[in-house]
This record gives C-alpha cells, structure tokens and sequence, in this order.
C-alpha cells in the first residue's frame, strides 16, 4: 500500500447454536400415553468466525423430543415404565407452568407494563417461552399468567431466585436476556440495577450478567 500504509482485516465474530441429534430409538410418551418414536437432542452453542462455527461453548442438558407430539423430557424419561413416565410428566409440566409464570412475571416488571401489556410484550414473553421449555404459550395464558402475578418487584425477584435450581446455565442466560430485551430502550440506570439483580437472583456470575447487558440492552 502506498505510503508504508497496512491493509486491516476486519474478523467478523459472534455465537451460533446447533441442535443434534443423539441418538433415537422407541419409548412410552406420557403426553402420547404410548409408545412413540424420540429423539435425544442437545443443543450446543458456538463461537463463530464469518459465521463458520469453530469454537465449541456450552452444551446443554440432553433432552428428549417425542417424534408424533412434539414434547420434550428430561433424558431420564427413557429409563421409566408406564406409572413412572406418567409421573415424570406431571411433574415436568408443573415445572414447565412455574417457569412460564416466572417468565411472564420477570418480563413484565423489566417492562413496566404490568397494568396494561402490549402485544409486543406477549409476543417477547411467548417467543421466550418457547426457547427456554420448548411450548407455545397462547396470550390469552400469557396475560392471565401477568394478571395473577404479584405487584411488588420482590415477590418477582423471590420467585426468579425460587425457580433458579430447576435452571441450567442456559436457561439462566435465557431468562435474563429476555428479561433485558423487554425492557424499554436505552436501559436507565434503574432498570440496568434491576436486571442487574435478575442476574445475581440466577445466581449467574457477574461477569456473565455484565456481558449479557452489554449484547442486549440495544435489543
């Protein structure tokens, strides 16, 4: 180049996440109430360079997906006969409606728009739903679920730190930045300290949760 000049390289980075399938085979589906085909899925994250993935990142939990329904379970639903899997179920969608509550709670106060909820919101609260436990939430579910839950920014923050232990590290990422994105923009400096303490309520580490707030509070 002339001058002595040097040309630059611009690198293009950033995060992609792949689902495998590990393996499939026949199990009894408590949502079937039969025998149905499965796949055992995970989904594993990764950094990117021009958008090729090359640097693997987390993985999380293996998860199995009914093949005719659509449900998901935990990986050990592979191992329970027919009382156990029925079960098993119950209990996963009783953990599926609090993680939904939660989520509708948490998005709604980084919203502020607890007494009257846009379409926009329900549209983010359902979008993150179905990311975090893999079901579509109707908005009908979405603002009942918003109009049972408390008023008091503690009692949603007590809940978010409640429902955290059922949380893998994903799915704590998961809720925070949907929590961040349904915030208004730019973030003032009293919703960052809220979702700051969304943050800590995961229980995720603050380097995590500063890098969170960093790539979403634009979005």
């Amino acid at each position: 180049m002339a001058g002595g000049g040097h040309d630059r390289l611009m690198i293009v980075w950033g995060r992609s996440i792949s689902n495998k399938v590990m393996t499939t085979g026949q199990f009894y589906c408590p949502g079937c109430r039969q025998q149905r085909t499965y796949a055992l899925r995970q989904h594993q994250k990764w950094g990117t360079i021009y958008w090729i993935p090359l640097v693997p990142l987390e993985k999380s939990e293996p998860y199995v997906e009914c093949a005719s329904c659509h449900s998901t379970y935990p990986e050990a639903a592979l191992r329970h006969d027919r009382a156990s899997a029925q079960q098993q179920f119950n209990a996963h969608r009783a953990l599926e409606d609090d993680l939904s509550q939660m989520l509708c709670e948490v998005m709604t106060l980084m919203a502020g728009e607890k007494h009257s909820v846009s379409p926009h919101l329900c549209g983010l609260i359902a979008n993150a739903i179905r990311r975090l436990i893999k079901i579509e939430m109707p908005q009908d579910d979405i603002l009942a679920a918003i109009a049972t839950g408390p008023d008091e920014p503690e009692a949603v923050l007590r809940n978010v730190e409640q429902q955290a232990a059922s949380l893998t590290d994903r799915g704590r990422e998961i809720v925070l930045r949907a929590a961040v994105v349904a915030a208004p923009k730019p973030l003032t400096e009293s919703s960052g300290a809220l979702a700051f303490e969304i943050g800590r309520r995961l229980g995720m580490q603050p380097e995590a949760v500063y890098a969170t707030l960093a790539e979403f509070s634009a979005r």
